[in-house]
């Protein structure tokens, strides 16, 4: 209908104007011999509608001039028709799009952020139709623009994703370089000879070993304590206590000397009234000493190459008669070591610190550094055969007293613990 109006209007100046032609008679002094008879000789001019005739001249002989004129005419109806053909084609092309606009437009109202619904109440998000772009070209030309805004949304959407993508691949590369130096520093302390790393290396080492599960050991026994300094607050201490004085004892470990002038205190036993009851230890310039209460015998053993050895040392109050092992051969013996003393029940073991009081007072020149794993402590003299066997991991004999195990000895005050196998 649209169309037909437009065509309508196109149409009506063609006609005023073939209605607006002037009739004017030829001159009979024009020349001519011809008889027209009782049809007169008329020249056609094409006239506007608003224009005086008089103003315009008449045509001459013949009919050029008016042939011409419809040629002319009949040109213009080809051009206008051609027009209207190109104005439906974009009417078409515009409604295709206009629609798919409507759509997308819809879509996009229904995701904004003021709660997901298109105003129509002010037009902005109306449906447009081919009449509303004939009439509108305004409107047309916001749709457009609308669709070029869609369109550079998209690209930002992408932009922003491969930026994503970007901000995450780099994110991840520093947490891969974070890691690396991590383990490279990791690796400086493990390697590196500062005795104040000891404790972390320890506790590396520990976790290396294990994993980081920490299952237990198959054997109660199969562990080694570490002291990595000298302080006098990292100790172990022994559960057990003794319910009654003995007469004799056998104390067998094995050990390995960390860094350091020398040993310190492996092992040392305080009873009431008396703090050096039974103690083990090299310190300062000293050699390795025996100490049953407060009486001390040099032993001839030689452990500060940091390896590990195995320690035993025997005493019986009759003559105080002593016997000292290192990897289970005899390297000494004596007597007179406070003779028929008996060692005192209700006293504190302590692994890694010499006692001033009962069960305390640590002196951080005297404490053990090294490694100590498989104390024993028995209440009579084991036989040479026997040590010489459990040095040999032929035998695996438990003290009555003391026997290592992880359920009798409390760690405190940093001490690593970490499996150990001696025999292997």
């Amino acid at each position: 209908m649209r169309n037909s109006q437009s065509l309508h209007r196109l149409l009506v100046p063609i006609v005023l104007s073939l209605l607006s032609l002037v009739v004017c008679p030829a001159s009979a002094s024009s020349g001519s011999d011809y008889d027209y008879g009782a049809h007169p000789r008329f020249v056609c001019t094409p006239i506007p509608v608003d224009a005086d005739p008089s103003c315009f001249p008449t045509a001459g002989p013949g009919g050029g001039e008016a042939k011409a004129t419809i040629l002319h005419l009949r040109e213009s109806l080809v051009q206008q028709k051609e027009t209207i053909l190109d104005q439906r084609e974009t009417i078409r092309e515009l409604t295709h799009h206009g629609t798919s606009y409507s759509h997308h437009a819809g879509v996009a109202g229904g995701q904004r952020s003021d709660g997901g619904h298109s105003n129509n109440n002010h037009g902005k998000d109306k449906h447009v139709t081919p009449g509303d772009i004939t009439s509108s070209p305004e409107q047309t030309e916001r749709m457009l623009h609308a669709l070029k805004e869609r369109l550079e949304n998209l690209q930002q959407k992408r932009n922003t994703s491969i930026t994503y993508s970007s901000s995450l691949k780099e994110l991840l590369q520093r947490k891969i370089n974070a890691l690396e130096q991590q383990l490279s520093r990791l690796q400086q302390l493990l390697n590196g000879p500062c005795v104040a790393t000891a404790l972390f290396r320890n506790d590396v080492m520990f976790f290396l070993q294990t994993g980081s599960s920490r299952k237990k050991s198959k054997s109660p026994d199969d562990f080694q304590i570490s002291f990595p300094m000298r302080t006098n607050y990292m100790y172990g201490r022994v559960k057990r206590t003794l319910l009654q004085e003995i007469f004799a004892l056998t104390l067998c470990l094995w050990m390995k000397a960390g860094a350091g002038p020398s040993l310190g205190t492996p092992f040392s036993y305080s009873a009431p009234g008396q703090a050096n009851e039974l103690v083990l230890i090299e310190w300062g310039n000293n050699p390795i000493e025996l100490l049953i209460d407060d009486k001390a015998v040099t032993l001839p053993l030689s452990v500060s190459d940091g390896k590990w050895h195995h320690v035993c040392v025997t005493w019986s109050t009759r003559d105080g008669q002593w016997e000292a092992y290192q990897d289970g051969v005899q390297r000494g013996s004596g007597i007179n070591l406070s003779p028929w003393h008996p060692i005192k029940p209700g006293g504190v073991f302590i692994l890694g610190q010499e006692q001033d009081t009962l069960g305390g007072r640590f002196d951080a020149t005297q404490s053990f550094v090294g490694e100590m794993s498989d104390v024993h402590m028995w209440s009579h003299v084991l036989s040479a055969s026997d040590i010489y066997n459990l040095a040999s991991c032929s035998s695996h004999l438990r003290g009555d007293v003391i026997a290592w195990s992880d359920t009798e000895v409390e760690l405190h005050g940093g001490v690593a613990r970490y499996p150990f196998d001696s025999c292997h």
